[in-house]
């Protein structure tokens, strides 16, 4: 109840069931006043800088754990974000391996996405703890079609995601998942549908998705990562999974830019997604970028 905030939207504090059979904390990474980092003269709009509201009480030690990670993970997202950029402003990238016959992209400008993947003290990244409950009664799985998290990509830029672990009821870490079928999967270009697991001999890693906001920034170059998370294959099963992901992301006053020559059709012709496709061919013609926050709020455009 602490960090619950009724009526946000769900990108601030605590809530549960609202995208999944699972439960999701929102933290800022570095600030308990997100709002506070912005520039002069641009008010805190609601959706995104609400304060951090920790469960100090029952959960003393949370807060502080939370902030001992997490600027790792955006200094980690921020490497990215320069390597990206650099690949995309250059005069002759190559098209992703996965995907030979895509056109090759627009250069951005130097920098424009690196700017726009803020530091840790002034950005307006999200981070989400999120634990995946087990099913209590079989019309819950049967309703949730055995997903934990039904397939959907994410809006921002790009995701960092601690890989996911598994606690049995007591609470005890487990060395694996007890059905080697649950956990993330992903749906890559061609439409195959594979899981994601770190390999047995790899140690400590992350995964990285990409979001919506990078088709527009790379132009249409790269695109979204639809994915989902598959639940136990019955009710009771005895375990819970946790995660983490830190979800990077422009101001919500910033622009979404188009590199150089591009426009929205342009990145239109270039996505799978049919609704996604129309929202881009509904902009207008000659836009050079789109605002952040209407971008997240485009339900219905």
């Amino acid at each position: 109840d602490i960090a619950e905030r009724p009526g946000s939207r769900n990108v601030n504090g605590y809530s549960r069931g609202v995208d999944g059979h699972r439960s999701g904390f929102y933290f800022h990474p570095a600030s308990d006043d997100p709002g506070a980092s912005l520039p002069a003269g641009v008010e805190p709009e609601a959706t995104f800088y609400a304060p951090n509201r920790w469960p100090d009480g029952p959960l003393p030690e949370l807060r502080q754990r939370a902030r001992a990670v997490a600027p790792f993970l955006v200094e980690v997202g921020r490497e990215l974000a320069v390597a990206l950029d650099r690949r995309l402003s250059s005069p002759t990238p190559s098209p992703p391996s996965s995907a030979s016959s895509s056109p090759a992209p627009a250069q951005i400008e130097p920098g424009a996405l690196a700017a726009l993947v803020g530091e840790v003290n002034s950005c307006n990244h999200k981070c989400r703890l999120i634990c995946y409950h087990e099913y209590e009664r079989e019309e819950q799985r049967t309703e949730a079609k055995g997903m934990w998290a039904a397939p959907h990509k994410d809006t921002g830029l790009f995701t960092v995601l601690v890989p996911g672990v598994f606690f049995d009821s007591e609470g005890e870490r487990l060395d694996a998942c007890p059905d080697p079928e649950v956990g993330l999967y992903v749906r890559d270009r061609q439409g195959a549908i594979c899981r994601i697991a770190a390999p047995s001999d790899a140690g400590e890693c992350l995964f990285l998705q990409l979001g919506e906001a990078m088709q527009i920034v790379s132009g249409g170059f790269y695109h979204a990562t639809e994915h989902c998370v598959r639940g136990p294959p019955r009710c009771l099963a005895g375990y819970t999974r946790a995660s983490l992901a830190v979800f990077f992301q422009p101001h919500a006053h910033e622009d979404l830019p188009l590199p150089p020559g591009t426009s929205f059709q342009d990145v239109a012709s270039r996505a799978h997604d049919g609704m996604f496709r129309m929202f881009l061919l509904y902009q207008p013609e000659g836009a050079r970028g789109i605002n952040f926050l209407r971008f997240c709020l485009r339900e219905g455009f």
